[in-house]
């Protein structure tokens, strides 16, 4: 593979979806949450936000060429800013821009930025999300520097707490009704054990939806509309059935005035996201 092949800082766009109230509801009960706000329709889950704009991300292709001796793709990376929380029944207007191409010993992470505004023109939510495509890479570094949410070392001081979440035998299906996330090694064990993992895996961003959950019992009182902030690195696969070890760890707070946290999930004795940061309004 080779970074200098990935064309950056093209626009796609704008893609327009429609925010469903009961899709909304149903991607809820994929991530195993029965907040009773999601049930009233007051409010949205977060990381639903990754489905309005699932077209867009997948509307900037990558060349070909570009990918030469890639042994798959995985999620790499999650950078996800709600500024406007998403009202059930509303349109989101998604451009996408190929912004940055990095490397690493596990390959070469492609980032998108993804921008969202309602009828009203308002930015609503901003994302930065990333695929790690496996596999020897050239060409170095490219394009925007992303923000850091590297773990603070010195947060372990200050836990905040844990909580356990279970996932279930046919989670992978149901996220991928909700989510429109059907992709093979997600629901088929064969084309998983092509790609070299054991059976089908959990979504990355399933993975993120369920801890979400138990993050914002920890740091939010419950409460999704204060959630500003849920960024992450996808460590490891997570598998249908596992339960999610999450424990959530005191930053302080941020230059807007919200609190910081940073956090890790375990699915037994693998990290399956490390480098996660959640910033709460007061």
């Amino acid at each position: 593979m080779d970074t200098t092949l990935i064309p950056l800082h093209d626009v796609a766009g704008p893609f327009t979806s429609y925010c469903d109230p009961d899709e909304i509801l149903a991607y809820a009960q994929a991530i195993n949450d029965q907040n009773p706000l999601y049930l009233s329709g007051e409010a949205t889950p977060p990381t639903y936000a990754v489905v309005p704009v699932f077209e867009a991300f997948m509307g900037v292709p990558i060349p070909p060429e570009a990918l030469d001796g890639s042994v798959g793709g995985v999620h790499g990376t999650h950078d996800l800013y709600v500024h406007k929380p998403i009202t059930p029944g509303t349109h989101l207007h998604t451009t996408a821009e190929r912004c940055s191409v990095s490397t690493s010993k596990a390959g070469m992470n492609i980032t998108v930025k993804l921008l969202s505004h309602d009828d009203e023109g308002d930015l609503t939510v901003e994302q930065y999300w990333s695929a790690l495509m496996r596999g020897p890479v050239t060409g170095g570094d490219r394009g925007d520097q992303l923000a850091d949410f590297t773990f603070p070392e010195l947060s372990r001081e200050r836990p905040v707490g844990s909580v356990s979440l279970p996932t279930t035998r046919d989670q992978t299906f149901r996220y991928a009704g909700a989510s429109g996330d059907r992709s093979a090694m997600h629901v088929n064990d064969e084309i998983a054990k092509s790609f070299g993992f054991p059976r089908k895996f959990n979504q990355g961003l399933l993975t993120l939806g369920v801890v979400t959950r138990g993050l914002i019992e920890l740091t939010a009182s419950g409460d999704p509309r204060r959630i500003y902030r849920i960024a992450v690195r996808f460590a490891a696969p997570s598998f249908p059935g596992d339960d999610f070890e999450v424990t959530a760890y005191e930053i302080g707070e941020t230059d807007q005035g919200n609190r910081s946290c940073a956090f890790e999930a375990f699915s037994g004795t693998v990290a399956v996201l490390r480098h996660g940061r959640i910033e709460v309004k007061g």
